[in-house]
């Protein structure tokens, strides 16, 4: 039986040295265009766009009244422009739709209170339809330029929202706005990449098409932040990280790939936020206990065969990796410098563990067949691999 699959990403993609010059000189920005940027990036002459509305944002501080203070800065926007990291482009986003259909906030608001995923209802509304976005990432990984997908904060937690009206209308991959990343960031933003298309990919089955993309992604990324590892990443280095992470959106890497099947990516979200930590460095810290389940043939968080499949790629990038994903990942952790989050307490642990059930398990499709107890079993694991003394003692020697 043949699988019938779609790939429909419309995001005009501006790359290149300097093409953030040349790509608004061909958008529709209007008499008043908004650009929202984070508070420690230049507006690099976007502020001095004629009639622009310079509005600088701390998107990353998680604060749950930014999309409204957006919406009330952006009243009378022609265009909206974010200049910034993931978080910064997630509330443009969703700003954006806000503007372009104010109807769709009461029912947003009802759906992110009972789920961690929301998907965004396809209503017809004309009001601001001519309202483009364009999102210029400062940062490597995300991909938020050109997904149909973003993270909000609510007074319930980090939601998930996913339609294509969050979609961009133009994304610029410009490497001047990555020149002063620090290192761990794009190392981070390089693993990313990866666990984006390794996640899905675990959890779903052969696919001539996603498999060969992903696996272009993973060990490009991987390549890539061995390249880093001894060293820095130059311009065009950066370019290609930044259309690596571009494609593991738009690429044939998540196409036909099963719902919810990056289990990872749940419960170091809730893990996050109930530790006040970064998104990747909880990711670095469940992965090992997540990963070992797989290994050990429990289907239900992905599949041993494919996991193996996967970790042959990054293998091949990287020299020297035990053959055995149990004992590799924290190997290359170890040479690529991520370390997991300070070992959480009891209270934070049991903390996760509610939101991870609340917000993905029980009736949601997400974690519905891993119960509260196996969840809570994965992050205590996760936290007392956290307090082992050795990792630790190698923050001193990963610092760049």
């Amino acid at each position: 039986m043949i699988t019938i699959m779609e790939s429909y990403e419309p995001v005009r993609v501006t790359a290149g040295a300097g093409s953030t010059a040349a790509a608004l000189a061909r958008f529709p920005l209007g008499d008043r265009p908004l650009v929202i940027r984070d508070p420690a990036v230049g507006p690099v002459g976007l502020a001095m766009l004629p009639g622009a509305i310079d509005l600088s944002v701390d998107a990353a501080a998680g604060d749950a009244h930014l999309v409204a203070a957006i919406l009330a800065a952006g009243r009378n926007a022609t265009a909206v422009v974010a200049l910034g990291g993931g978080s910064t482009m997630d509330a443009a986003k969703i700003a954006r739709m806000l503007l372009v259909a104010p109807e769709l906030a009461t029912p947003l608001r009802a759906l992110a209170e009972r789920s961690g995923f929301v998907r965004i209802p396809e209503l017809v509304s004309s009001r601001n339809a001519g309202i483009p976005l364009m999102a210029i990432p400062t940062t490597l990984g995300t991909g938020a330029e050109v997904s149909s997908v973003a993270c909000q904060v609510t007074p319930w937690g980090r939601r998930l929202l996913a339609g294509a009206r969050l979609r961009p209308d133009h994304a610029v991959l410009d490497p001047v706005h990555t020149s002063t990343l620090p290192w761990l960031l794009q190392m981070e933003g390089l693993l990313e990449v990866i666990l984006r298309v390794v996640g899905p990919l675990i959890g779903s089955a052969r696919s001539l098409a996603a498999d060969h993309d992903a696996h272009a992604i993973v060990t490009g990324a991987a390549g890539l932040a061995e390249s880093l590892r001894t060293g820095f990443l130059g311009a065009d280095e950066r370019l290609l990280a930044a259309q690596l992470s571009a494609a593991s959106h738009r690429s044939w890497a998540l196409v036909g790939r099963a719902s919810y099947a990056a289990k990872h990516w749940y419960l170091a979200n809730e893990l996050s936020w109930a530790t006040g930590t970064r998104k990747i460095p909880a990711t670095v810290t469940v992965l090992p206990a997540i990963w070992g389940r797989i290994t050990d043939g429990d289907e239900r968080w992905g599949s041993r065969d494919r996991l193996a499949l996967a970790w042959s790629w990054v293998r091949a990038a990287v020299p020297d990796l035990p053959a055995e994903v149990r004992e590799g990942l924290p190997v290359l952790f170890d040479r690529w410098g991520l370390r997991p989050i300070d070992a959480p307490g009891a209270a934070r642990v049991q903390e996760a563990t509610a939101r991870a059930h609340e917000s993905w398990g029980g009736r949601l499709p997400a974690l519905g067949r891993i119960s509260s107890a196996e969840i809570h079993e994965v992050f205590a694991e996760s936290a007392l691999a956290a307090a082992d003394p050795l990792i630790d003692h190698r923050e001193e020697v990963i610092a760049k």
